[in-house]
């Protein structure tokens, strides 16, 4: 039996994106099949549980990349966009994270449904409507920002399709395990609903209150993980450190207020010249901003820098205290290249630094390169 079965909650109205959102459910049925059908051969399990795996992360990969590119093309407002993508890079980033897992955690098999569920309920069934809501009054002439300003961040029919969903997941899975069938089921559903917000709690837990990005506790830990990953299979791995031009004078003059507003403006900025999901955008001391990126040498990472330091300028904020320019600026350092040990992790972000302080040093408003 399918643990997601498609009905009119799921529907959006947009033939494309719902054929996407099916294919999506397909796999997540695939995946609960491997893991709990009875019947299924042993010794064919793990091979079909990496074919659904690598089929799941490239079918969101593309499906991520579809949605960002609708959202980029109708102009939606700025701050959906980030809190869209960042949805986005979390799902990759925690599928990742629990495909490691398989073979050490407990109940893991639990937990990745669990993972799937909450997924469809908090995006599927909620920022993904919300934005097809506002992609349909921007075209009817609304603007994006007050098309924005009239949503709420999750419809209430969301929540109680996620709840009544982790519920479900739950009263099957203490059919069919020997743990599960132990516990009753009058606590199975608040089981579910406990994990959901641990779940959410632990993402939480990595993110940084102002900025809505990574903190620096978790960038340290992806950047140790991409590293060994580099290593092993001789990839580049890039680091940008982005600091602003002149900021402690930026916050004499107009106050604490102001400048935590800025540095939430740049952080939009810099995240939304980074093309990749997997580009990881993290906060890295008071106004300093780190990305990493997987998979990148050192001139494609200066590329990503160019666009940050344009995409900051372009903002305008006036910065009456720089010396650099007029508007507020920003000093990006740039290191690439392929590990040459599983701990090279500091000297790499530590060469992003000492480039982004030449640059610095030159006048800002500029990319230096390690």
């Amino acid at each position: 039996m399918d643990l997601f079965v498609w009905d009119r909650s799921f529907g959006t109205g947009l033939p494309e994106m719902d054929d996407q959102h099916r294919g999506l459910i397909d796999i997540f049925n695939e995946l609960h099949r491997t893991l709990f059908d009875p019947n299924y051969p042993p010794d064919r399990r793990e091979v079909s549980l990496r074919r659904a795996f690598d089929r799941l992360m490239a079918y969101a990969r593309a499906q991520f990349a579809a949605e960002e590119s609708m959202m980029q093309t109708h102009g939606l407002d700025a701050r959906h966009v980030a809190v869209h993508r960042r949805q986005h890079e979390q799902f990759i980033i925690n599928l990742r994270e629990l495909w490691g897992e398989r073979d050490t955690r407990a109940e893991w098999s639990a937990r990745m449904m669990g993972f799937l569920s909450s997924w469809i309920g908090l995006h599927v069934l909620g920022v993904d409507q919300s934005m097809v809501r506002q992609l349909r009054l921007v075209q009817d002439g609304t603007s994006s920002t007050e098309a924005y300003d009239r949503e709420t961040a999750v419809s209430d029919k969301g929540l109680r399709s996620l709840l009544n969903m982790v519920g479900r997941l739950y009263q099957e899975l203490g059919t069919q395990t020997v743990a599960l069938s132990q516990a009753r089921l009058d606590l199975s559903a608040c089981e579910g609903q406990v994990q959901t917000v641990s779940q959410r709690l632990e993402v939480h837990s990595r993110f940084d209150e102002l900025l809505q990005v990574a903190n620096q506790r978790y960038f340290d830990q992806r950047l140790s993980e991409e590293v060994a990953r580099a290593f092993r299979g001789e990839e580049p791995l890039a680091v940008l450190v982005v600091d602003l031009d002149f900021f402690p004078n930026y916050g004499d003059r107009l106050g604490l207020p102001a400048a935590d507003a800025c540095l939430q403006t740049v952080t939009q900025a810099v995240a939304g010249a980074m093309k990749r999901t997997t580009d990881l955008v993290a906060r890295h001391d008071t106004h300093r901003l780190v990305v990493m990126m997987p998979e990148t040498d050192r001139m494609g990472a200066a590329q990503a820098a160019q666009r940050v330091v344009d995409s900051v300028a372009l903002l305008d904020l006036p910065h009456p205290e720089s010396l650099a320019a007029p508007v507020v600026t920003a000093s990006v350092g740039v290191a690439g290249w392929v590990p040459r040990s599983r701990d090279d992790g500091p000297l790499l972000v530590s060469e992003a630094e000492a480039a982004q302080e030449r640059a610095r040093l030159e006048g800002g408003n500029r990319v230096g390169l390690a």
